[in-house]
Formats: C-alpha cells, structure tokens, sequence
C-alpha cells in the first residue's frame, strides 16, 4: 500500500494506467498517418489508450499485410506517447471465427442438440435423428418414455400403450443440426468453443499472426487482447411450436455424451427426455444440473484457458468479456456461470449497455471472483447503446456506480475512425474528434482515473459472503423456459426477483458482500480458524465470517459440506427465507 505522500501524488496526475481505453472502432479505409493523429487526439481527451477494433465498414483487409502494418504504428504511436495500444481478436463479434475463417472448415462449426416433439402419425425416419423415443407428454410435463429403435412403426406402438397418465403419447427425436451461414460470419458460421480443435484453429489464425507479424511489440507497445462476447451456444431458448411439431435447441460439441458419462458416472442419452422436460411434473432434474455444469465447463476448459494460457506464454494480457451477464438467465442461457470464466482472464471484465442499466450486481459478481482469485484490474466496456445526446452527466452516472462497486479499467463504446457510409449509424454516439465536446473530455478521464487510482489502492473490508443461486435455474430448466435471454418460466422470475431483493437489501444498509460461485467454491473454499481464533470461510484469497443462503433452490453436496464445517467452527450461515430442497436437482 502506498504512503500518503506518493497517494497524493498519484491522485494528482493518474497515469494512463487508470485512465480508459475506448474500443477504436476501424470502421474504413485505414491510413497510417490518420492513424497517428487520432492517437494524438485521444491522448488531448485524457484517454490512456485504445483497443484497435476491426467494425463494420472496415475497407483495409482484416488480418491482413495492411492490417498488420498499421497495428505496428498504431503500437509503435502509442509507446511513443506512452500509452497502451491494445490487440481486439476478431472482426466485429463474437470473438472466435477469425471473421469466418475457422468456420471454413465444417468440423469447427457451432452445433445444436435439437429436439422434435411431435404426433406419432407424423414422424419420420431420417438418417440425421441420433435418438427416438415414445413420450407421455403432457405440455411441460413428463410421464413415461421409453427408446424407440430405428424402423419401428411409433404409430403402431403408440396405440398399444396404456392412457394412464395425463396427455399424450408423442414421437421426441434428437439431432445435431449445425448452425446456419451468416453474413456476421462471412459467410459462415460461429465456432464450436466447446471443441479446443477449434479453439486451436481460431488462435492460429488469430493471435499467431499476431505473434508473428508484431512479435517484438506483444508484451511491450502492445499490452493485451480483448475477446468479445464468447459463447457456448443454445439452453432450451429458441422454441417453437408449428402446426404441433415443436422443436428446440441445446449447446452441444461432438464428444459432450462421452465426457458427460465419464464426469458424472452416468449416461445422459438414457435420460435425454428429462433434460426438456419436467419429469413426473417435478421442476428440478439432476440431468439439468449436470448438463448446464458440463456446457460451462467444456466451454472454459476449451476455449478461455487456452487462449488465456497462450497470452501467459506470449507475455500479454486476456481480457474483455463473455456474452450477456445482466441476470441470472441472461448468463444461464449463453454460458451457465459468469463468475467462472474470470478465473481464466488477466483482466476479467463486463460489458454494461445503455445509459439506464442498474444491473449493479453485473460489477459485484466480477468484483468477487477478481477479490477471491486476486485480479487487481476489472475492466467495464460501458457507455455502448447511449447515443448523441448524453452528455457528461450521463458518462458520469454510468461510471460512477461501477466505479464504487470495482471497476477500474474503462472500455468506452466506441470511438469511430470514421463517419463514412455504415460506420456511422455504428452504436453512437463517437467519443473522439466527431463530438464537439472531444477537447474538454480530459475532466472526465481526470475524474474516473483518480477515483480508480484510491478504490486500487484501498484493501476492502468485506465479511459476508451471499451464495450465488444460477444453478437453481439450471436445475429447472425446459424447453421454453426462456425466450433468448428473458425468462418465460415464472418459477424462474422469482429467483431473479429475489437475487435482485438480496442484492438492494445488503447494499442499502450498506452492507458490502461478495457472491459465492459453488463450482470455485468446492475448488478454492476450506473453513478454519483465523489467527484472531474467530472462524472464516475461505474462497480463494478472500475470507468472510458471514455466509448468507438466499433464493437457492438446490445446492451442491460439496457446498453443505463446506458449511458444516464452518457451522462446527462457530461460523454463522444466515438463511434468508426458505433453504433449498434438492441437491444438485435432487430432493
């Protein structure tokens, strides 16, 4: 911790360590020295560097002989002015197909499990269909299945079945469907990031050229990379139900059956139904749980840890942010866990859209697992879907509550290279030369750098720690339980009523708190005495003498585990409302 005499010499002139680096959008025709000249710009703004970001519009070829070339000067401008130019890994986003050219090759192309419900006069044999089974389904709800080999007449095997259950008996197959070509792609589709072949293909594509066209400046004029919005793909999101046929869609990558049956001793194609349904009208399944777990897991194994571990190799720092955090649901669906990916970025980091997001829970998930793995920098890309009319009151706004609760390295969305044709209907409004207010925007930066520069330097004081409850929406999950990303399943709403309610309770008595992610809790978390001889339970590098258990509905053995011991210790576990009921998804 510094003295006071070099705090205030820091809070008097921040360096541009803590001042923001804009996403530089490269929206047309690149020039080098147009390039070094809006440098020169957004060091007059008070901006302490940039992420050199490939945007629509973009005319000089992405990635190639040019490209690298003005990245170079880009680097090369900045160090001379000494501030950090910053690599962006894909063109546009989502960060993973190297602008389509991984998903060339079909292999590495994002996939769906999809399943077909239908009459059983209508079904019909194809040689894309994995699994059939015969289904007493009654809307959501599932009474009897039973496997279907393939040939059999299911019309005639259905009319042999009892009606002892509610509903109907129904044809339910499985296929793996492929996503379809996008012009966001290029042409062709998103990447399998459950499939480290493809995560391969997308680094050597990427971030070796990199390495091999400015490999003297990685680590030194060239800071780190941004990855935007990664995904793992479809959870039982995008239903439909057409003349009585309805199908819907889960992440999947090739190997997902084989790695499911080795990590939880079972195999989830016997059980497939119960992963879209409810069983016997029961909201919660094991199959749900574990499915979600696994996605998540394959998703952070294969596709955040290698590209974190070759920017360790190549001395540059991985940051950005994964796609949608704003609740409980908004991460289910395209990931499982937000707080999990952190543990594999150099500089985690969230992505807050428009002027009147509140989601401050968002920053305090980051701002938990940065204190428990100890990252010291969090980076928040804000001020994206605003436009030309807010003014420095609103820049202000929106910063300063992510700034309490963390953030110190903003991301400003966007400032535009150019205005020209499409580029300028890109997410406005443009922080840098187009505005007119560009010369005055340094009291800006001055102000957030140095509120950034006294949160870092401080050591919190935080005793509570609140478990985090997204796998009780896991475990409940069905098929339409969410439209994208906006809950439809009522059960589902009141979790995310209840996780925004603990949330506003704690912080307005000014009660400050970190969540507890359960799979980084069984991973980093023990219960001892501390030297005081007062229990604590450890996550990590963080300690808390108070855990809280609210809005969960099933819970993790190793988490009871965890809390008994600490219980025996004299530790003090507060349950606010009903304690959960099922374990792992089972009562």
């Amino acid at each position: 911790m510094m003295d006071i005499k070099s705090l205030e010499t820091l809070f008097a002139n921040p360096g541009n360590e803590y001042r923001a680096k804009p996403f530089w959008s490269w929206n047309g025709e690149l020039r080098e020295d147009e390039v070094r000249r809006q440098i020169g710009i957004m060091q007059e703004m008070g901006l302490g560097g940039y992420f050199m970001h490939s945007r629509a519009g973009l005319i000089t070829e992405y990635l190639g002989k040019d490209w690298f070339d003005l990245i170079n000067a880009g680097a090369d401008e900045g160090e001379a002015r000494g501030m950090e130019a910053w690599l962006y890994d894909e063109d546009r986003w989502p960060s993973g197909s190297a602008g389509g050219k991984v998903t060339t090759d079909p292999q590495y192309r994002m996939k769906s499990l999809v399943i077909r419900e239908e009459a059983p006069e209508t079904f019909a044999w194809s040689d894309d269909k994995i699994l059939c089974f015969l289904a007493r389904i009654d809307g959501i709800n599932l009474y009897e299945y039973f496997p279907v080999s393939a040939g059999t007449d299911i019309t005639v095997l259905a009319e042999a079945q009892s009606t002892e259950h509610p509903g109907a008996w129904r044809a339910v197959s499985f296929s793996i469907v492929p996503d379809a070509p996008n012009s966001n792609y290029n042409g062709t589709t998103y990447i399998d990031t459950m499939s480290e072949k493809a995560t391969r293909r997308f680094i050597e594509l990427t971030h070796e050229q990199y390495q091999a066209h400015c490999g003297d400046r990685m680590g030194r004029s060239i800071k780190g990379i941004f990855t935007d919005e990664p995904h793992r793909g479809h959870a039982m999101d995008n239903y439909q139900n057409e003349n009585g046929v309805i199908t819907c869609s889960m992440a999947w990558t090739d190997d997902l059956f084989v790695e499911f049956r080795k990590r939880y001793g079972y195999s989830a194609e016997e059980v497939l139904p119960e992963l879209f349904y409810r069983p016997d009208g029961e909201r919660f399944a094991k199959v749900k749980h574990d499915y979600f777990d696994l996605a998540d897991n394959l998703f952070l194994e294969r596709f955040a840890k290698p590209i974190n571990d070759w920017c360790e190799e190549h001395g540059i720092i991985f940051t950005g942010h994964v796609l949608h955090e704003d609740a409980l649901t908004n991460q289910a669906v395209p990931q499982g866990s937000l707080m999990r990916f952190y543990q594999f970025m150099g500089y985690p980091g969230v992505d807050v859209l428009s002027e009147g997001n509140r989601c401050y829970w968002v920053v305090k998930q980051i701002a938990s697992s940065a204190r428990q793995i100890g990252k010291k920098w969090l980076l928040s890309e804000l001020y994206g879907c605003t436009g030309w009319q807010m003014s420095f009151k609103g820049h202000k706004a929106v910063g300063d509550w992510q700034a309490l609760f963390g953030i110190n390295l903003r991301c400003p969305h966007l400032s535009w290279y150019t205005m020209e044709g499409e580029s300028k209907r890109d997410y406005p409004a443009s922080i840098l030369h187009q505005s007119t207010w560009y010369p005055y925007y340094h009291a800006v930066e001055s102000y957030f750098a140095r509120f950034g520069a006294l949160m870092s330097e401080g050591s919190p004081v935080c005793d509570v720690l609140v478990l985090n409850p997204v796998e009780s929406v896991w475990s409940q999950s069905y098929l339409g339980w969410a439209q994208w990303i906006i809950p439809v399943s009522p059960e589902v709403q009141r979790l995310e009523d209840l996780y925004q309610q603990m949330f506003h309770i704690l912080t307005d008595h000014q009660i400050d708190f970190d969540y507890g992610e359960e799979q980084m809790m069984a991973q980093m978390g023990k219960a001892e005495l501390a030297e005081d001889g007062l229990p604590v339970l450890r996550v990590g590098l963080a300690s808390y003498h108070t855990v809280v258990i609210g809005g969960m509905e099933t819970i993790r053995p190793t988490t009871l585990a965890l809390l008994d011991e600490f219980i025996a210790l004299g530790g003090h576990v507060i349950a606010a409302g009903d304690l959960p009921a099922y374990v792992d998804g089972v009562p």
